[in-house]
């Protein structure tokens, strides 16, 4: 199963919330929200080891 990271710099807006939300149906998603999570090693290493990376 292919691994897709959301990085939020933002509220997501509805249409965000459905593309997230479809994609947790094909994948196997991850959601980081940048406003509030500053552990930069752990957004590196979900980078690194995701296949597909979106921002909004």
């Amino acid at each position: 199963m292919k691994k897709v990271l959301f990085l939020l710099k933002q509220e997501p807006d509805n249409t965000a919330k459905t593309i997230i939300e479809v994609q947790k149906t094909l994948a196997d998603v991850t959601v980081i929200d940048m406003r509030t999570d500053k552990n930069y090693d752990k957004i590196i290493d979900e980078a690194v080891s995701s296949d597909k990376i979106i921002t909004w």
